[in-house]
């Protein structure tokens, strides 16, 4: 488990965001990725890949939002039914709005807007699981996102975002990545070629002015988030999950961790990450 943690907060003040790919729906998995959530304490939770949520009336969804203890908003997803929950702890964080898809259709996944009350300040959440297979549909996914940048009120974006953050490492060897699997993940070239692994997205979102909460805090390299998995994925130890604040909520960012332990390893292909807010320091109070 990687770390940075600033100066110790005012006890109550922290609000703890956390994003979890759980590999389509969590399978015999599941019980231990809950074990391991419930011991996490989070405020907010946004889950990927909520595979097969919706069967038997959503059975899956409100027994994992008992086990948690939170309140679930389900946003379906267009592609393969990797479905996404954002989950809150009701009643220090309240859902006011929520709206499960903010493009009319045009994610490969979908990207849910929830606007939420923690501690009298009004705060934003945006959802999203960007294309996994396409740099220039993530770019284009990234346009519906940059809006919400903006230093007028406060906002999260959480999610799977399927592409590397700005200054994290390519392979050593790209060969040791599977061929096939090379338009995923890197630039192609006039020639033809491929080049680095692409950033496109991620370059859009933080000069739109998002900032990247382990580059804030000075943690560097940033903690993997996946590439641990196996022979015949992209064992490649690489981010693809994030927690990104606005300029308004910058200020805040106490901590950052990639739960990475060999319990989490053997839960699915990417790892929890959780960033810590500290809500008593000055911020900016915009409206939403």
């Amino acid at each position: 488990m990687s770390s940075i943690v600033r100066s110790q907060p005012a006890p109550g003040s922290l609000l703890r965001v956390g994003s979890y790919n759980i590999m389509d729906g969590g399978g015999d998995r599941w019980a231990g990725q809950m074990e391991l959530l419930a011991s996490l304490d989070l405020d907010l939770l946004g889950i990927q890949e909520a595979k097969h949520w919706e069967r038997s009336d959503h059975a899956r969804l409100h027994a994992t939002a008992e086990r948690l203890g939170m309140q679930p908003l389900f946003a379906p997803s267009q592609s393969h039914g990797c479905h996404l929950v954002l989950f809150y702890r009701w009643p220090r964080v309240n859902c006011i709005k929520f709206q499960p898809d903010i493009s009319g259709g045009r994610f490969h996944h979908t990207a849910s807007r929830a606007v939420l009350t923690v501690d009298e300040l009004t705060i934003r959440v945006l959802h999203t699981h960007l294309h996994p297979f396409s740099p220039a549909a993530r770019l284009t996914e990234a346009g519906w996102l940059t809006e919400y940048a903006s230093a007028a009120g406060l906002s999260l974006l959480i999610g799977d975002l399927n592409v590397s953050g700005l200054g994290d490492e390519d392979p050593a060897d790209w060969n040791a990545v599977p061929v096939h699997l090379h338009s995923r993940h890197r630039k192609m070239l006039d020639n033809g070629s491929y080049g680095d692994a692409d950033r496109d997205a991620m370059h859009a979102l933080r000069r739109a002015g998002f900032t990247d909460p382990p580059l804030h805090l000075g943690l560097t390299p940033p903690p993997r988030t996946t590439g641990h998995w196996g022979p015949g994925t992209e064992v490649w130890d690489r981010r693809s999950d994030y927690v990104l604040a606005s300029p308004g909520l910058t200020p805040a960012i106490h901590d950052h961790r990639v739960v990475d332990t060999p319990v989490t390893q053997a839960l699915g292909d990417h790892l929890p990450t959780i960033t810590t807010f500290n809500l008593r320091v000055p911020l900016l109070r915009g409206a939403v």
